[in-house]
């Protein structure tokens, strides 16, 4: 493996069209010195004096000259940049079909393997200069999904990347651990999500998570459109992609994560430290601010305790910076604790909890009340989204505790 990456960034714009960013350097990338690895990043100065360029981290890079160098030298790139880069599951479908599976490879060769499947709108190239920068990804045609499937089954088992065709042909640059896909489906791009061979049946997490979804919507949050389709006897939750627009355009993205640099100690990083940035970065910070509350209410009154980082993201567009719409809203997840804090803890949680959150958003005691009585009520009709019983018990029982409490 190349001991250094340079890669130029390109962004497309969410009217179409597109303009190099900047130029990213990791080096160091020897295995030796795997925690020693260093990466920069400088913007083009075409990009600076450009009327349509944006802070692609509005936090850690802000738009000026000079080279930024990456804080974590066990990862050699900058945060926004891990952002464009798949999860566990994506990431061995990368590096497969980059035939680097079998070596020592830093984020920066994945990045270089990745050019413009990523998801948002930035690309990579090492070219100076695109003649054309087109959007397109390597997003699989719904046609070929079922055979995806087959072969992610026998993924799952084998590990072995030697028999696969349509996983690795495309797809393949979708966060987290368990199995998904990026599909095309009559022109519009999908997150495709289907059940993993470990799982008890082939269609609890998927009907759950479109529970989870439909509860927003019912909440008052904005949540992407979503369905759920049969392949091959499989259920398979098809989540519209809000980065991709109609006309070709893309919307960049950035998580909390990033925004907020937390990669270690995540267990002291709470709700109101997510409603800080939107405060620094919002066009909207009101308006946002008050569909996170909403949205840390549900997860608990839900039990959608994995509300990590990464599962909050930012989007940009012509007005400005603004709250991602909800995603991974998942009930009855197994563990009880929430990933970040709420009124100081994790478990246990009762409205005063939820209340003294919304203190730290700036919000008063009474509009916190407000706010969590229009999400009792709107989701009131949650039983019908729920058939298995020992999950609808879990959730009665949290909406019992939650309602008490707030008496």
């Amino acid at each position: 493996m190349n001991t250094e990456v340079n890669l130029y960034v390109y962004t497309v714009f969410d009217h179409g069209g597109g303009l190099k960013v900047g130029r990213l350097l990791s080096r160091n990338l020897r295995l030796a010195h795997r925690g020693g690895y260093e990466g920069f990043f400088q913007y083009d100065p075409g990009y600076l004096s450009d009327s349509r360029a944006y802070a692609i981290d509005p936090v850690n890079l802000p738009l000026r000259a000079g080279v930024f160098s990456a804080m974590r030298p066990e990862v050699g790139i900058h945060g926004v940049f891990s952002d464009s880069l798949p999860g566990r599951w994506g990431e061995r479908l990368l590096a497969a079909k980059a035939d680097i599976h079998r070596s020592h490879y830093a984020p920066a060769h994945l990045l270089e393997c990745l050019g413009r499947g990523g998801l948002g709108a930035l690309l990579y190239s090492p070219e100076h200069s695109l003649s054309e920068i087109n959007p397109e990804d390597d997003s699989l045609e719904f046609a070929d999904l079922a055979k995806a499937l087959e072969e992610a089954g026998h993924y799952e088992k084998t590990l072995d990347p030697a028999e696969l065709k349509f996983l690795i042909s495309g797809g393949y640059s979708a966060g987290g651990a368990r199995p998904k896909l990026l599909v095309r489906l009559d022109g519009e791009a999908y997150l495709a999500k289907f059940s993993s061979i470990h799982d008890q049946g082939p269609g609890v997490n998927v009907e759950l998570e479109a529970a989870g979804l439909a509860l927003g919507r019912l909440a008052g949050l904005e949540v992407p459109d979503f369905r759920i389709v049969v392949v091959r006897d499989r259920p398979v939750l098809l989540v519209k992609r809000f980065d991709v627009l109609p006309k070709g355009g893309r919307r960049a993205m950035i998580s909390f994560r990033t925004l907020l640099s937390a990669y270690d100690d995540l267990a002291r990083v709470s709700y109101g430290d997510l409603s800080e940035i939107l405060k620094r970065v919002s066009a909207d910070p009101r308006g946002d601010c008050e569909k996170l509350f909403k949205q840390m209410v549900l997860n608990v009154l839900i039990i959608n305790t994995d509300d990590h980082l990464q599962n909050f993201s930012m989007l940009h567009d012509s007005d400005g910076w603004r709250l991602s719409p909800a995603y991974d809203l998942v009930p009855a997840l197994p563990r009880d604790q929430q990933l970040l804090r709420i009124g100081g803890g994790h478990a246990d949680l009762v409205a005063d909890d939820l209340i003294a959150e919304g203190r730290l958003f700036g919000f008063s005691r009474p509009r916190c009340k407000k706010l969590i009585n229009e999400v009792l009520e709107k989701t009131t009709g949650w039983h019908e989204l729920i058939s298995e019983p020992e999950t609808r018990s879990r959730l009665e029982k949290r909406r019992n505790f939650i309602c008490r409490s707030h008496l």
